[in-house]
């Protein structure tokens, strides 16, 4: 009995040690790759010190979201068009100087923030992606934007901040869901006349869009806006309507 005892306690520690060594392996494990999950077909590749999209990636083609924010990614390659079914894209924070017309091919994105990096320009087929509805381009090198943007029918949320836009195109006006504008920190010197026929704007960002913006009466139509952000040199060149709202419970004006 002593001795089956013995055996017995030998190997409850022995087993005890392998659980306890295979608890520490899985934790590393954890640790090292945790940004590296995928979980409901989403896949986040974040802060991840990446210079390019691993391979693999592209084999994922139930993909429904993949971030790779914060990278040093410098090049997409074309293969991103099989990833078909993706609804979300975060390119964000990495090392593109430009973007492969093939991104065009995803027809069900939703959400693509190409935020922060050294774009130049954008896709000219960019009115493909019919589904999108958020769309992030701030803090780029962005002069212009091409004129299929406003074939984006189901853009409601638009971010061109932070660029060195010197014109939008004139159908921009064709956005007719656009809930969000963004431009400020540009270098606009007027607004085509379709702007004004956005007038389901809720949020427009003006402030230093351009040193020598003026603003059009016709801004006055755009009844639906209820934050307006504008920087103090352009709101002397606004109508007066947009002082006269700005007393009014329901419009928020900031000036920057």
């Amino acid at each position: 009995m002593k001795l089956n005892a013995l055996k017995y306690t030998i190997l409850q520690g022995f087993l005890i040690a392998v659980v306890g060594l295979l608890n520490n392996t899985c934790s590393h494990i954890s640790t090292s790759f945790g940004k590296n999950t995928m979980r409901n077909n989403k896949l986040n590749l974040s802060h991840n010190h990446l210079t390019e999209i691993p391979d693999y990636v592209f084999n994922l083609t139930e993909l429904r979201a993949l971030n790779l924010h914060h990278n040093k990614i410098a090049e997409i390659p074309p293969e991103i068009s099989r990833l078909t079914k993706l609804e979300k894209l975060v390119l964000s924070r990495n090392n593109l100087t430009d973007i492969p017309n093939e991104i065009t091919e995803l027809k069900n994105l939703e959400y693509l923030s190409l935020k922060a990096n050294s774009l130049t320009t954008l896709p000219k087929n960019i009115g493909r992606l019919k589904n999108l509805e958020v769309f992030r381009v701030s803090f780029n090198e962005l002069k212009s934007l091409p004129e299929s943007i406003s074939d984006l029918d189901s853009l409601s949320h638009f971010y061109i901040d932070y660029n060195r836009l010197e014109s939008l195109p004139e159908s921009i006006g064709d956005l007719h869901y656009l809930r969000e504008f963004v431009i400020g920190r540009n270098n606009l010197k007027s607004l085509p006349d379709s702007f004004y026929k956005l007038t389901k704007l809720i949020v427009l960002d003006l402030s230093y869009a351009g040193p020598l913006l003026e603003i059009k009466e016709e801004i006055c139509d755009l009844r639906n806006i209820e934050t307006f952000i504008i920087d103090l040199n352009t709101l002397n060149f606004s109508p007066r309507c947009i002082r006269i709202r700005a007393s009014g419970f329901r419009y928020n004006l900031i000036i920057r």
